[in-house]
Parts: C-alpha cells; structure tokens; sequence
C-alpha cells in the first residue's frame, strides 16, 4: 500500500503548490508556454490518479483490473511526455530542426504505444499478470521506458544547450527546466530497476517542485516588478503632462477624448494585452446616424449640437470607461472595470434609449461592442473590425425600423 500512499502525497503536494495555475484564471493564460505548462499539470493530475489506483488494485490482487488500468496508465504516461516536450518547445521558442524532432517525437510515441497496448491485449508483449496476480513486464514495457528516458536525455541536452546562450533570470529558468529533465532520466531509470517503487511520482514531484521555484515564482516576481515599474512610469506620465497635451487630448466640441488620445491608448492597451497584464475588457464603436443629412439641410451648428448630444447619451450610459470621439460622427468606448461587469445591462440601457429616441425623432447613435475575452485570438486591429461590422448591423437594423 506504501505505492499508493506515496501518490497520494505526490498529487496533494502538486496541487497545494500549483494550485493557482491550476484552478485560477490568470492573465499569464494567454502566453503559450504558460498554456502548456498548464495542460502538463493537468496531464500529471490523471497519471498522479492513475498510479495512485495502480497501486491500490496491486495490493488487493485484483489481477483483471489491474491488467486493464495498466494500459490506461502506460498511455497517460505517453501523454505526459507529450505536454512535457510541447511545454519545452514553447517555452524556449526556437523553431529550429530538434525542436520540430520533440515535437514529432512526442506524437510518434503517442502512435507506437496505442499499438503496443491494443497488441498487448491479445498478446502480452508489454506486460502481464500471471494467475497468481503478479505483474510481469516484456520487452514493449522496456522499450517504451527507453524511449521516455531518451525523451526526457533530449529535453535535458536541449535546456543545457540553451543555458549557455542565455545570461541572468532567463538562465536560472532554463538551469531548473534542464534539472528536471535529468531528475526524470535519473527517476525513469530506477523505475525501469524496481516497478515496486513509485519513482515516477517521486521524480515528477520533485521536478514540478524545482520548476515552480525556480521558474513560476521567479517569473511571478518579474512580472510584479515591471507591473509597479509600469505604475511607476504612469504616475510620473501624469505629474509631467502638460496642459498643451491635455488639449491636445481632449475634443473641443465634446469634451470627450480625442482621436490622438484614442490613438495612444490604443498602443497602451495593445501592449499590456500581449503582456498579458489586461485580459477584460470590451471595445464598443458608436456611429450618428444621419449627421451629413442634418449638416447638409440644416447647418454645421445643429449637427454639432447632434454630435454634443450623442456624445452625452454615450458618456452618461458609459460612466465608468473612457470615450474618444475619433471622426466626425464617430465615437469609441473601452469597457473597462465596473461597465465591463455589467455589459450587458448597460449595452441593453443604451439600446433601449436609442430605439425611444428613433420613435421620437432625437438622435441616433449605431453602436458595435466586441468583447476581447470572447475573441482570444484577434488582435486589437481585429477587435475593432468586429465591433465596427457589428455597428453597422445595428445602423442597418435601426434603418429597418418603422
């Protein structure tokens, strides 16, 4: 029973310590090797399981389920070097010729060891159990523990490679990575000695314990640092503003922000979202409709006073988000903080009001919202274009109305 105890240690330990990985969503789940990370823990999680039970079934003698959730445990295993490598891969970002090998590798043993053990169900060439409930191994056992050794020796080689091109915190990272690589080599050979003895969730814990020490935390820490490094720099922005920029910054019609403010926020937040630093937020594009007719029948003045008017229905829904008037008759809106939260409320609110005002002849505003959490993979350019399309259905759908 030891076996399964020792499991048990190893997944409540893996759990306790990546448990904000695990079960919290965080802004560092939109960078790739964080991603796969992820998925590597959530692999280990079933093998912890999975070995776990192997060990209980082994102590009761239960010779046909054992036999059946030994296959299920080989395969996990096979799963498990596939996310590993796929972590490394995308961790070191080097699309070079070994990297796609890993990559192919980690598939290819996925492949080979489905056949082993659809073969070994009929023919016992991994492993077996005899009548008296004792678990015996064959050479596909063997050969499928080399090909882990020599996946995990590749990983190591490749991480080792990579230290010596790399200098400072990046380099610690890269030293914790290789070290759990030659823990893995050093554990898959012991398991590979005595199938009695848990090593693969001594090593596996051992491993997941350096990497979340060295590389998790460490880089937690970093992106703390440069997050008050960034705070820093915005105060000292706003101490040095100038009052010639804030005019420049805001619209004179409106008192809205412009176009030029619109334009420097948008690289603001382009880049805190490819730093992962901003993952909630929505982008509404708001459009009057039918200024050009109102400018052109009844004057610039009253159009400016359609514009002022539009921009103070927006503002007045919109209280918490900042709005830019980018054109003419344009208008943009971030949802950030609390108006983000109660989108749809809100988004509802301001439709309600334009559809009243439709009735009774005031302003019309088209409005498009795209949300960036449910378009993971647009960029900000791309966002825009997806509430712009939007707010063109709407101005056609307002146009169709009686």
């Amino acid at each position: 029973m030891h076996y399964a105890e020792v499991g048990v240690l190893s997944l409540l330990i893996h759990l306790i310590i990546n448990f904000n990985i695990l079960f919290k969503r965080i802004p560092s789940d939109r960078i790739p090797a964080s991603l796969a990370y992820k998925k590597f823990l959530y692999t280990l999680i079933v093998f912890y399981i999975v070995d776990i039970t192997w060990g209980i079934l082994i102590c009761f003698n239960l010779k046909y389920i054992s036999f059946y959730e030994t296959e299920i445990y080989f395969m996990v295993m096979a799963f498990v070097i596939l996310q590993w490598t796929r972590f490394v891969i995308e961790y070191i970002k080097d699309r070079i010729g070994f990297t796609i090998f890993l990559k192919y590798c980690g598939a290819i043993f996925i492949a080979a060891q489905t056949v082993i053990l659809i073969i070994n169900i009929f023919i016992p060439i991994a492993f077996w159990f005899d009548d008296n409930g004792n678990y015996h191994t064959g050479r596909a056992r063997h050969f499928s523990m080399l090909f882990q050794f020599l996946m995990f020796l590749a990983t190591t080689i490749y991480m080792t490679a990579a230290v010596f091109k790399t200098s400072g915190k990046i380099k610690l990272r890269y030293r914790a990575i290789e070290m759990f690589g030659i823990v893995m080599t050093i554990f898959i050979a012991l398991q590979f000695l005595d199938f009695n003895t848990p090593f693969y969730s001594i090593g596996f814990l051992l491993g997941t314990c350096i990497i979340h020490t060295f590389v998790v935390e460490d880089e937690r820490s970093s992106r703390q640092e440069e997050l008050h490094r960034l705070m820093q720099i915005e105060k000292i922005q706003e101490i040095e503003i100038s009052s010639a920029r804030q005019i420049a910054f805001r619209d004179p019609l409106t008192g809205v922000k412009s176009k030029a403010a619109y334009q420097e926020d948008c690289q603001g937040i382009d880049n805190r979202t490819k730093k992962g630093l901003l993952d909630d937020f929505g982008l509404i594009v708001f459009d009057v409709n039918d200024l050009k007719k109102t400018n052109d029948t009844k004057g610039h003045e009253e159009g400016d006073k359609i514009i002022r008017a539009a921009s103070n229905i927006i503002c007045q829904t919109f209280k918490h988000s900042p709005v830019y008037r980018i054109g003419g008759d344009e208008f943009v809106a971030f949802l950030l903080g609390e108006d983000y939260k109660n989108k749809s409320r809100l988004l509802a609110a301001f439709n309600k009001k334009i559809d009243d005002n439709k009735k009774q002849g005031l302003v019309v505003i088209s409005d498009g919202f795209a949300d960036f959490k449910a378009e993971k993979s647009a960029s900000f350019a791309e966002l825009f274009k997806i509430a712009d399309k939007r707010m063109y259905e709407r101005k056609k759908e307002l146009k169709n109305q009686l």
